[in-house]
């Protein structure tokens, strides 16, 4: 199976200003553009408020833009991250969604911003965290930040140990919407549901196998198996769930910051050739008549 595109070097998953990541749009395209990416789905967390100037950025370079985001969604009581690629932001259904996601963020960020004025001793951490984020919805990275400019941590991975994960003083779970319901709210926008980095959520095996097997039973029709940095367990394993429950492929860096070294623009693995590309499924409009896709009617187990 050819993996015919309109593009030879995608990256398919990255964040700008807009929500955590450290450059606005229109220098993340051009980013993208110098370190030779030809089709970037840009995929903040929550929101398609990016979008606009990403995509005028994108005609200026000479660059397809895939209009992305990234739902922060509940399976079961953990957070799991799905991409949707190709979405129309125009998609009522999708709007509501966001407005609801951005509620949820911006009373999360007040509740974090005031168990670490008490736990780490800060004045207004949550004005602080917006005034980096440039938004009133500033998610745990910002936070992170504010944390290490006060002195209180030494980095940012120390941040989140220390105050921010799960388990400790200021972390605040979210009443994100159910995969489910996630899933139908991407597919109603006309995009493609991509289970974002599996092999970031600690999962067994069996675990893994049963979230992937409840994703595609949501509807879900991609997943991420294409990412730098996995190791051959965690690339052999994600080739394992996505062959079989039928899912098309998807990749890419999960790109935040220039400082990250190894998550570089566009710096991804070969997609393999026999399995199914995304931009291969019917929704993302450049599949050829014999390119197959899966039946959303499916029902699979994890057996």
């Amino acid at each position: 199976m050819t993996h015919i595109a309109p593009f030879q070097r995608p990256d398919l998953h990255c964040h700008s200003l807009a929500s955590d990541g450290v450059l606005a749009p229109a220098e993340l395209v051009a980013r993208a553009a110098e370190y030779g990416v030809d089709a970037l789905a840009l995929t903040d967390h929550d929101t398609l408020a990016g979008l606009p100037e990403a995509r005028a950025a994108a005609a200026e370079h000479g660059i397809i833009l895939i209009d992305g985001i990234e739902l922060s969604v509940l399976w079961g009581s953990r957070e799991i991250h799905v991409l949707g690629l190709w979405v129309d932001p125009a998609c009522p259904v999708l709007g509501a969604r966001v407005t609801a996601q951005l509620d949820a963020r911006r009373e999360r960020a007040r509740r974090i911003g005031a168990r670490l004025d008490k736990a780490a001793r800060i004045e207004d951490s949550y004005a602080k965290a917006c005034e980096k984020a440039a938004s009133d919805t500033p998610g745990r990275p910002w936070f992170a930040r504010v944390l290490v400019e006060e002195g209180v941590v030494r980095d940012q991975r120390h941040a989140f140990n220390r105050f921010l994960k799960k388990g400790q003083s200021a972390f605040v779970s979210t009443p994100w919407v159910t995969l489910e319901q996630g899933v139908r709210d991407l597919l109603a926008a006309g995009g493609v549901p991509v289970l974002a980095h599996p092999q970031a959520y600690s999962l067994t095996r069996k675990r893994l196998r049963e979230l992937v097997r409840d994703f595609r039973n949501a509807g879900g029709l991609g997943m991420e198996a294409v990412m730098p940095g996995l190791s051959s367990q965690q690339a052999g394993l994600l080739e394992e769930c996505w062959r079989h429950f039928g899912l098309a492929v998807s990749g890419g860096s999960d790109f935040h910051s220039p400082q990250q070294k190894w998550l570089s623009l566009g710096g991804l693995p070969p997609f393999p050739p026999d399995g199914r590309a995304v931009w291969q499924l019917p929704e993302a409009g450049y599949a050829t008549a014999d390119a197959g896709s899966a039946d959303p009617d499916l029902e699979v187990s994890v057996s």
